[in-house]
């Protein structure tokens, strides 16, 4: 399984996948939510792997972290925020929903920014 120091690597590798969209001119947004939502995935399977807890084969599985890890019970918008991205990270490749440009900034600047700086505090 991974470690936390590879899940963090893999998160800034997504990241800088982001950065290096020219993001008011792509046609491809709806990448653009999903790189945000694996960035997340990344950062949460980090504090995941931190606490050993490696045993995550289903999106189902992650659901259930949130609720067996105390440190997240306690931090229910980690979950929210999570939930969302994983929501509507789906909807663009599955259902066609197409993101703005607006809807791609404040993911990036608000859901996984919050994923980050928690993950940052608590998986060191």
């Amino acid at each position: 399984m991974a470690s936390v120091r590879q899940h963090l690597e893999q998160a800034g590798h997504n990241e800088a996948f982001l950065a290096s969209l020219d993001l008011p001119s792509t046609p491809y947004l709806d990448w653009a939510i999903t790189i945000i939502f694996y960035a997340a995935l990344h950062y949460l399977r980090a504090l995941f792997a931190r606490h050993q807890i490696t045993n995550i084969a289903r999106y189902g599985d992650m659901d259930k972290v949130f609720d067996r890890l105390a440190l997240l019970k306690r931090n229910p918008g980690v979950y929210n925020d999570y939930r969302q991205l994983k929501d509507d990270s789906r909807d663009a490749r599955y259902n066609m929903w197409l993101p703005t440009l607006v809807d791609v900034v404040d993911f990036r600047d608000g859901e996984l920014r919050r994923i980050r700086e928690f993950v940052l505090a608590n998986a060191a």
